[in-house]
């Protein structure tokens, strides 16, 4: 009996400690939140931007703001669908010299990693993403590398000497078919470019107009350059076969890569015949994002 009231006293103890450990240290989380309020207040944040940056900011991010002046887009861009708090520091900086750009601009130009100049810190494409992986100016593939699985395009779908990877062939020519059902007419252009042709057309463009070699998504074998008969270059914007694309190729698994107006965010001048292959699913939800592969890919592929 002396033995079980001795186990009860010491069980309300230990309740009793840890109960008071909480409350201490409550006070403690409280007390240190409202020195930061304070210090946020004396900065010149309103109430309701403090209560955004208590919530979003770390202790560390947080240090930094209150070591900064008042700034005026920062809840704006805590507040953004695709901000990416890894990211935080970069938007700051960024934001110093460019309080003209909106919130939107501000994210997404760092997030691509566009405020940088064009081809500076490059890194090797990630091949494990298969069919989602980015290649672009600052994702490089090397120079061997060879996407396989490469099938010849029948001139019915392309001009002479084609060849692309054979799934996304497969999805390209249900793709043709669904348009010739509504007497329209698809034609590719180009497609697979192994490094050294790239180079070649890059050696003959220059950067203005072409990727540099291990840049380009042509060496994937997901990408073609679609017009139609008679059409060269942007002209192909005004043909019903480029508004055919634009709302129907994500069903088949393709998306306008370099669209009209995300120039500072692709670095490639717009492109109405340029498509990438990302598998129907993927592609679905490129569109339906209003993104930039991009875009995308920073905020849910490689985040």
């Amino acid at each position: 009996m002396v033995m079980k009231v001795k186990k009860i006293s010491i069980k309300r103890i230990v309740v009793l400690v840890l109960a008071i450990i909480v409350i201490i240290i409550s006070i403690l989380f409280f007390k240190n939140l409202a020195s930061d309020s304070r210090a946020l207040r004396k900065i010149g944040y309103e109430k309701q931007e403090i209560t955004v940056i208590l919530d979003k900011l770390s202790d560390n991010y947080l240090a930094i703001i209150l070591d900064m002046e008042y700034q005026e887009k920062l809840v704006d861009i805590l507040n953004e669908k695709y901000y990416l708090s890894k990211n935080f520091e970069k938007y700051l900086a960024f934001l110093q010299d460019n309080q003209d750009k909106s919130t939107n601009d501000i994210i997404a130009i760092v997030n691509v990693g566009a405020y940088k100049p064009w081809y500076e810190d490059t890194k090797l494409t990630d091949l494990n993403k298969g069919y989602s992986m980015l290649v672009n100016k600052f994702n490089r593939l090397s120079d061997d590398y060879d996407p396989g699985d490469l099938v010849n395009i029948s001139n019915q779908y392309a001009y002479e000497n084609h060849i692309m990877k054979e799934e996304a062939y497969s999805s390209y020519v249900r793709m043709w078919r669904a348009a010739n059902d509504e007497d329209l007419v698809l034609i590719v252009n180009s497609s697979y470019r192994t490094f050294q042709q790239q180079k070649s057309e890059h050696d003959r463009a220059g950067d203005g107009y072409a990727a540099r070699p291990g840049h380009s998504e042509h060496q994937t074998g997901l990408a073609l350059d679609i017009v139609t008969y008679d059409i060269i270059g942007n002209a192909f914007e005004e043909t019903d076969e480029f508004r055919w694309l634009i709302n129907n190729a994500h069903k088949y698994g393709f998306i306008l890569r370099y669209p009209k107006g995300k120039e500072y965010l692709t670095g490639y001048n717009y492109e109405s015949w340029h498509y990438r292959y990302l598998g129907v699913d993927l592609a679905s939800k490129v569109f339906e994002s209003g993104l930039t592969f991009d875009e995308y890919y920073a905020f849910y592929l490689d985040n």
